[in-house]
């Protein structure tokens, strides 16, 4: 590309490889960027091209399904990585955006660590401020913030929200909102008979709380967010939240939605591969052709199954367990299909072929119309 585009700016290319069993080109390059969009920007160049070189299966016995660039920093540190359809990738040039919507990106970049910081943090302080809220309100009332609160906390807040309004108020509700993580610590802890069926224990609450509020300072004042911080927040965000998501489920949890759709995403993106071409099918005789649909079947049943696991190895949340446990049961009804399958092609059970292709047929429509609503609404 860059020998061929004349008077653009080169890619600096780290390696060029082919992986995932021969079907997916994978480019790495060293970006001249660390802000997310401006590499994205980077990789519709490469995306455009490749789609372009390999348009139409140039090379004999070599069918690209995929596209994959990853952009590293010159510290070789891997800052965003995109895997792309063959379909997504052709469309990059007209449709970008339907690229980026239809692409898988595992993003690293300083602004992305940040953003997904702010979001974690502030996920856990309004589901513990919405916590407090609902339980002291249905235990002491409207008048809850007086009643309930020690009076030293309750008095921090609120002059805190004196010095931003110049006003003085006793409305819980929105006091609240102006407690910061200390402050919300120090309420749950005061008052720990009432909040300790959320929390392990309380030594283990107070340390988790004392370690978000050191990250809460990173990102309060723009610093770097690191890899290790964010696996420290999904940590501890797990630990204060799993309990209440369960009791209250009216609290939206924007992180935990995005991070189960994040494991659905990386589960299914790879799709199922043939095991044989047409021109193998049509080389050998009966036998043959049963023992090469045999393999294919035991193949797919293996993908299902592996897809199968993926799902059952993350818990969804609440709002989506429905959709969670609807999406494992199609896929487990399609597996038991494909094992009646086998059984047909290696009892050689020709008589019930034709009822049997109905099933399968119903059974891919209605997994087709599920996906199309799934990407409808979760996309």
């Amino acid at each position: 590309m860059n020998l061929l585009a004349e008077g653009s700016k080169g890619i600096r290319v780290k390696d060029v490889s082919v992986s995932n069993g021969g079907d997916t080109v994978h480019c790495e390059f060293y970006s001249d960027h660390t802000q997310s969009l401006n590499i994205k920007v980077e990789m519709v160049s490469i995306m455009g091209y490749l789609s372009g070189f390999f348009k139409g299966d140039p090379y004999d016995c070599v069918t690209i399904s995929y596209f994959s660039a990853a952009a590293f920093n010159d510290q070789d540190q891997e800052l965003l990585n995109v895997v792309s359809s063959r379909v997504a990738a052709a469309a990059v040039a007209t449709n970008s955006i339907e690229w980026i919507r239809t692409s898988m990106f595992t993003e690293n970049t300083i602004d992305f660590r940040l953003s997904r910081a702010k979001t974690i943090i502030s996920d856990i302080e309004n589901a513990l401020r919405q916590t407090i809220t609902d339980i002291y309100k249905t235990k002491h009332g409207v008048n809850w913030w007086v009643t309930a609160i020690d009076r030293t906390i309750a008095t921090s807040i609120e002059r805190t929200y004196f010095n931003q309004f110049g006003a003085s108020i006793c409305e819980g509700d929105i006091l609240i909102n102006y407690s910061f993580t200390l402050d919300l610590k120090k309420i749950i802890s005061a008052d720990w008979g009432t909040f300790k069926h959320l929390f392990l224990k309380k030594t283990k609450f107070e340390d988790v709380m004392l370690e978000l509020n050191v990250i809460r300072r990173e990102e309060a004042h723009n610093r770097e967010i690191t890899r290790q911080h964010l696996d420290h927040l999904e940590r501890i965000y797990d630990f204060l939240l799993s309990e209440i998501s369960q009791i209250y489920p009216s609290i939206i949890l924007t992180f935990l939605i995005e991070n189960w759709r994040s494991k659905i995403q990386a589960a299914m993106h790879i799709s199922f591969k043939t095991t044989y071409t047409t021109e193998e099918f049509d080389k050998v005789d009966d036998v043959g052709k049963r023992q090469l649909m045999i393999m294919e079947c035991n193949s797919e049943i293996g993908y299902i199954e592996g897809l199968i696991v993926k799902l059952d190895s993350f818990k969804p949340p609440l709002s989506k367990k429905n959709k969670h446990e609807q999406l494992a049961l199609y896929l487990k009804e399609y597996c038991s299909l494909q094992h009646r399958k086998l059984l047909i092609i290696t009892e050689n059970r020709e008589n019930e072929v034709p009822g049997f292709q109905v099933e399968l047929e119903m059974q891919k429509q209605r997994m087709d119309d599920f996906s199309k609503q799934f990407l409808l609404e979760e996309s």
